[in-house]
């Protein structure tokens, strides 16, 4: 019978040799690094297919991984990566760049690996190619934000431009009956009076699917103007400190955090139940603050805010506009929903973003 040292050798060359076998297999990438210097310990070779690279270039170095991060995402990670300790694990998505210059997204599931002394001593981490996904996911918002558009401008056009024929008219018929008939011409003027305000219903709806001129300075008002319509149709008291000054140069990047302050609105009305709201837009720098306070339920510790969907709607299109989302109980009672976007220099082409998410898999 084999000494127990070398039934333990065997057992750990085995045991080994398996683990090499499943992450080698499975469509995932591994890797396991040092929880300290980030030196890469482990990468299994679908990394290759992914990055584009050797597997040696990020032996040989504990930044080469973080360098591999695309540097609009690289920040981000580095900070999610040093808090491991206390989030016990995160679930992130990112670029990783090619040597070609072309990106792919991942997404990364990380935890933390403690030693027999219960401290952190390594990360293992599993990443999964998602820019297809990603692609699809851009592809079915920028449809689902032109059919907003388009239901928008035809109810401006169409039934808008038809209320407001139908209201002159009425007023016409209301001037002929003053002398000929007042009773009758009270009555027309109290349906003068629904058809004003089913026009200026129509007007809110088609503007909130619609928001004309949202980059430049133009987010600021069309916020104001959200935040006007969310008060006339539900009764809360919506407010915007929204400063004209902030300039967005990209109007997809403009149109995406409009959609994160209305559905961050809706679903306060719809979940909450507060009285008071409160859009705030700020820029200090390149960066740029979109934040969302109401008073409604979240104040006490054992009340769960119900978001529906919408959080999800949120998270997602914070992420495309290449933010990053906060959600945080408001001391005073409710929530506050932010979003702080840094805001690019110059502005990459829808063709240019599309290559560089598709670029060469080998």
């Amino acid at each position: 019978m084999a000494p127990k040292s070398q039934q333990h050798d065997a057992e750990a060359c085995a045991s080994e040799q398996s683990f090499r076998q499943l992450a080698e297999s499975i469509g995932a990438v591994f890797r396991i690094t040092e929880a300290g210097e980030g030196q890469m310990i482990y990468l299994s070779p679908g990394f290759e297919e992914i990055g584009g690279r050797s597997r040696d270039t990020l032996y040989g170095s504990s930044s080469a991984w973080l360098e591999a991060i695309h540097p609009e995402d690289r920040e981000r990670m580095v900070e999610i990566t040093e808090a491991i300790h206390e989030r016990g694990g995160y679930d992130e998505e990112y670029r990783i760049v090619r040597p070609d210059g072309s990106a792919r997204w991942v997404r990364d599931r990380a935890f933390p690996i403690r030693n027999e002394s219960g401290n952190v001593n390594r990360i293992a981490a599993i990443l999964e190619d998602v820019t297809e996904r990603k692609l699809l996911e851009r592809e079915v918002i920028e449809i689902n934000d032109r059919e907003r558009s388009r239901l928008g401008q035809d109810l401006h056009d169409g039934i808008c431009q038809q209320l407001v024929s139908i209201a002159f008219a009425t007023d016409l018929l209301r001037r002929d009956l003053i002398a000929k008939s007042p009773g009758e011409a009270v009555r027309a003027a109290k349906i003068n009076a629904l058809l004003d305000s089913a026009i200026t219903q129509a007007r809110n709806l088609s503007h909130a699917l619609c928001p004309v001129n949202l980059a430049g300075d133009g987010l600021a008002v069309a916020l104001r103007a959200l935040a006007g319509g969310a008060s006339q149709g539900s009764g809360v008291v919506c407010g915007a400190d929204c400063s004209e000054a902030v300039f967005i140069h990209d109007y997809a990047v403009a149109t995406h955090l409009y959609r994160i302050a209305q559905e961050a609105v809706q679903n306060a009305i719809k979940y909450a139940n507060p009285t008071q709201i409160l859009i705030r837009l700020a820029q200090s720098g390149n960066s740029i603050l979109l934040s969302i306070t109401d008073n409604g339920l979240g104040n006490d510790a054992d009340e769960e805010r119900n978001f529906g969907i919408g959080l999800s709607i949120i998270k997602y299109r914070t992420r495309m506009a290449g933010g990053q989302l906060e959600v945080q109980q408001n001391s005073s009672g409710g929530t506050i929903i932010s979003c702080t976007f840094q805001q690019k220099r110059t502005r990459e082409s829808l063709h240019d973003t599309d290559f560089q998410l598709l670029g060469a898999k080998g």
